[in-house]
């Protein structure tokens, strides 16, 4: 019997096209043409996936991801978007989406979206019926406690310690029990703790506990949740638990089953980012070579004309987009490779000297003034030079873009300074440039956000942040529409 598919989209012909694609892909096709039909059709059919364009008349695509999640958790739904909508397609992922696809659709991503969607369903079938499996033996071995109860315990525990996930048994008060070598190599001996102390460092209990429902309806229960191992590191995990129950069948205890997903997760994302970066990449290359073709029309007809004029701006034109290709490639690089930082005794003074001599003469080409203020008591401090060149490079080109942009001041000026506090070293960078709004500068830092439009990736600042983090330090931003910004960089003077 061929799975199930729901299509939801209000346009006929899309519904025509991607329902021959799927049929033809050995999907059973359910259509509709709008969300409140979808919705009677789940009712009915329940099918496993759903296919919904996001901008749909009446109840949208984000809408009616919400209800079918409410409705029926277990059911994978993947947004149709198109490229202007790729700010709904992100909000549709914290929604629990499975994945989206941007239109026009290609068969190639629809069908890596489809079998991610089919691998999400068994591997939630397999860890169940995994859990229903282990529930059963569990079951068995507390039946016979009672005639063999040393020789049970040891059974009990031999099964804990050999099960590749966590696994405890937790009682009425909440209190840890028993927990598998697993559990101890990452949450430590915390038999007699309270589970949501071991787990979240919580002091009361979680809210829609999954061991507190199993006590009051002895069913089993799933959920997903972060915990914190002992050394400080955030895990995400799957969790089942089932009940121990004595022989009235009265749950005594609940045994949890953790599965450590995290680098499922991660993976997830870090795809989810790819194909964000890849949209991106594509839509501004595309701008960047509409400016190419016309730098070398320009050139072009100067040469044909042997008009100087015209062979200076055009040669200018491509100057600057092979100056924006060029950033662009780095920043693309940058972020595609995981980099260990390298620290290093740093002169500040003369490495702030080096970098005020990189970006003066691309601001003089500009009619930017510079100035800079750099405290010649700050000696050396211990940071990845390389790292920081860059973000804050990143940094002072926004600030030229920003004077650039904005029109409405006779002249422009970026201030560059360097100082130094009790606890840090403190980069800052002023201009009098178009200036943000609140809105804007909430965003600055996120992946793929760019207030430049076509002349952005979005990974600059966002690349600039993540530097900062990783000496952990800071990015401070104020702004004012119009006026202009000053971003407060600060490092610590020892390395954490």
């Amino acid at each position: 019997m061929n799975p199930q598919i729901l299509l939801v989209d209000d346009e006929d012909g899309i519904r025509k096209v991607l329902g021959i694609f799927l049929s033809d892909s050995g999907y059973d096709v359910l259509t509709a043409e709008n969300g409140e039909k979808a919705l009677e059709i789940c009712r009915e059919y329940q099918p496993p996936i759903v296919l919904s364009d996001i901008k749909m008349p009446g109840m949208d695509g984000i809408e009616l991801l919400k209800r079918i999640k409410k409705l029926y958790p277990e059911t994978e739904v993947i947004m149709i978007s198109a490229h202007g909508d790729i700010e709904l397609a992100i909000q549709s992922l914290k929604y629990e989406a499975a994945d989206f696809v941007l239109k026009p659709i290609q068969n190639d991503s629809l069908e890596v979206a489809l079998k991610r969607a089919t691998e999400k369903i068994l591997t939630r079938q397999k860890l169940k019926d995994y859990t229903e499996n282990l529930e059963r033996l569990v079951k068995e071995k507390s039946e016979k406690l009672v005639e063999t109860e040393r020789l049970a315990a040891q059974r009990y525990q031999q099964l804990f310690d050999e099960v590749p996930c966590y696994i405890s048994v937790i009682d009425k008060s909440m209190k840890l029990t028993a927990v598998n070598r697993r559990f101890k190599e990452d949450f430590g001996d915390a038999m007699g703790s309270y589970c949501y102390a071991v787990y979240k460092n919580r002091t009361s209990p979680c809210s829609n506990c999954p061991v507190q429902l199993t006590f009051e309806d002895t069913q089993s229960h799933y959920s997903e949740a972060v915990v914190t191992s002992k050394t400080g590191e955030a895990h995400i995990v799957l969790v089942w638990t089932a009940p121990i129950c004595d022989h009235h069948g009265t749950p005594i205890q609940v045994m949890e089953m953790a599965t450590d997903v995290t680098q499922v997760r991660k993976l997830q994302n870090h795809l989810s980012s790819l194909g964000l970066l890849l949209g991106s990449v594509s839509h501004n290359i595309k701008g960047l070579l509409t400016g190419l073709d016309g730098g070398m029309y320009s050139l072009t007809s100067g040469f044909a004309k042997k008009n100087e004029e015209l062979l200076k701006e055009g040669f200018e034109t491509v100057k600057i987009i092979v100056s924006r290709l060029r950033k662009m490639v780095l920043d693309i690089l940058y972020y595609a490779k995981e980099r260990e930082l390298q620290w290093e005794k740093v002169d500040v003074l003369a490495f702030a000297e080096e970098l005020a001599a990189i970006i003066e003469p691309k601001l003089s080409v500009h009619g930017v003034g510079f100035i800079t203020c750099f405290d010649s008591s700050v000696g050396t401090v211990e940071f990845d030079a390389g790292a920081v060149h860059s973000a804050l490079l990143n940094i002072l080109e926004n600030a030229l873009d920003a004077c650039l942009e904005d029109k409405n001041k006779p002249d422009h000026h970026i201030l560059f300074s360097v100082k130094q506090d009790e606890n840090h070293l403190i980069f800052e960078i002023q201009d009098n440039g178009i200036g943000m709004d609140k809105e804007t500068t909430d965003k600055l830092f996120t992946l793929f956000f760019s207030s430049k439009g076509q002349k952005g990736t979005g990974l600059g600042l966002f690349i600039a942040d993540t530097i900062i983090r990783q000496h952990s330090g800071i990015i401070l931003v104020e702004s004012s529409k119009g006026i202009g910004t000053t971003f407060h960089v600060k490092l610590p003077n020892a390395r954490c």
